[in-house]
Order: structure tokens, then sequence, then C-alpha cells
């Protein structure tokens, strides 16, 4: 009978055979299980596996977000009542059937602890584009480094606010931490006009040859112009020297970024899901 366990270091190859099928809907997961490699130490709570025995049928990354990853409705109940009424995460992330599988079966256990989410975001498209893209580059564009923290993170903050409907500062100091750790990687790409930057782009996280885009931003006072898909196209032709696949998601409402990056050359590959506390 499939029982859910947590997850060590002897079970990282099963766990990557897992998401190994769908490298870009699971970059996320699979950058974290190759990061960790499931070593307790690392992980930032723990990885949770479901199924017989030792074999890992699906999956459930425990952090700051819940990733889930697996097919079987029998996971996601399990999984829910090992999470119980306690709520630590802030959101669901993943596929679309394996996200909403997963909050209903906590929504519907748990109803006061999970059942009220701020924003469900069913239906998120995930795009990916395997070569340089279509149209002109704007060759301002490039990568930011630490010293346009200040900048880099101002426009990080109005990005979020805009798109989640909260301000991530707080009083520890985490979100300046993020930033700063996306720009002394490389990972931080943006177009700066008077010492400020006005549009800016992060590689979220990466694994193999995938990479994925997030926290796409144009300064308010300078939409309309046409400078969106000059700007991104510039970002994707950098990171394709670094993951020749390069992915995003975004908000199925969101009909003018979906027609950007159709334009842009990317294509779907599958629907992904968010639910935010």
């Amino acid at each position: 009978m499939p029982t859910v366990r947590e997850l060590g270091p002897e079970d990282l190859s099963q766990a990557l055979a897992l998401v190994a099928p769908r490298p870009v809907e699971h970059v996320a997961v699979t950058a974290r299980l190759r990061g960790s490699r499931l070593d307790p130490a690392l992980l930032e709570r723990t990885a949770l596996g479901w199924g017989e025995g030792r074999t890992v049928a699906a999956l459930l990354y425990r952090g700051p977000s819940l990733m889930p990853v697996g097919s079987d409705p029998e996971a996601w109940t399990a999984f829910a009542r090992r999470l119980g009424a306690f709520r630590q995460a802030a959101s669901i992330v993943g596929l679309r059937d394996s996200a909403m599988g997963l909050w209903g079966s906590l929504a519907e256990r748990y109803p006061l602890a999970w059942g009220r989410p701020r924003s469900v975001r069913a239906c998120q498209p995930i795009l990916a584009l395997d070569h340089d893209p279509a149209g002109p580059v704007d060759p301002r564009v490039r990568e930011i480094g630490p010293a346009w923290l200040d900048s880099y993170h101002a426009a990080s903050v109005a990005m979020y606010t805009e798109e989640i409907g909260l301000s991530p500062v707080e009083l520890s100091g985490s979100y300046r931490h993020h930033i700063q750790s996306l720009l002394s990687r490389g990972l931080g790409f943006g177009l700066i006009e008077d010492d400020q930057v006005v549009f800016k782009t992060d590689v979220s996280v990466h694994s193999g040859p995938v990479c994925q885009l997030g926290g796409v931003w144009l300064r308010p006072d300078q939409r309309g112009r046409g400078l969106s898909a000059p700007a991104l196209a510039a970002v994707i032709r950098l990171c394709r020297q670094r993951w020749p696949i390069v992915s995003l998601y975004v908000n199925d409402y969101n009909r003018r970024a979906l027609a950007l990056y159709h334009r842009l050359g990317f294509e779907p590959v599958s629907q992904a899901a968010t639910i935010l506390f």
C-alpha cells in the first residue's frame, strides 16, 4: 500500500527520474533536488515522497512554496493528511492538475487553514523557446551586476507588488538578499537609463539546459513605446549562451504578455497553476 515518507539522499535517483521526462515543466523542482541532493541539512524543510515501499511515484517539495509532482489523486490526499491543518507555505505551485489537486485535497480536509487563498491562478501557460527570438534585439540590455543593487531591487519590488498585490519588503531584508544573490550569480538582466533600471527580468531558476525567466518588468512610464519585445529578445539571446532552452509561465488573462511571448517565438508546453495564501 502506498505511503508518504520523507525523502533522503538515497532517493535522489528516483526523484530525478520522476521529473526527468518533463524538464521544462519541472525545472524548479529539478534545480532544488540537484542543489540539495535531498540532504536534510540543505533542504529548506523536507521533500516528501509517495509510493509503495521505497518507490517514488509522486513527490512534494516543501519550502516557502509547495511544489507537487505526480499524477495520482491518491498522492494529493496522502500529502494533505501529512501536511495537516497548520499552513506554513505561502503558495502551491506546479503543473495545473498537480497543484489544483493538492490544493483541493487540502481545502476539503482543512478548510480553515487552506480553503481561503488570496488568489487562485488556475491557468498559467508554460512556454518555451529553443532558438533565438524573432524580431529586433535591443543592444543596450545587459547582465546587471551587484553595483546596481539598489535600483534593481527597487524595480523588483515594483514588479512583485504589481504582480502579486503585496510588497515583498520585510524587516528581515530577505527579499533584498535574494535580489543580491541573483545579481551576484549573473542571473539579473536589464536596461539602464539615467542611472535607473527601467527594464528587468531574472533567471529565477535553471537546471541542465533549461532556464526559467521571471520578474519581467518595464517601468510604467516606458510602456507603450515598443521597448518590451527587443529588450526581452536581448535577454533571451544572452540566456541562450548558457541555457539552450528558455522558458517562462504567464497568467492566461495577461493577453498582452502572451502576445509578446508568442511574437518572440515561444511555444506552449503545458499549463501551470499557482495558489497564493
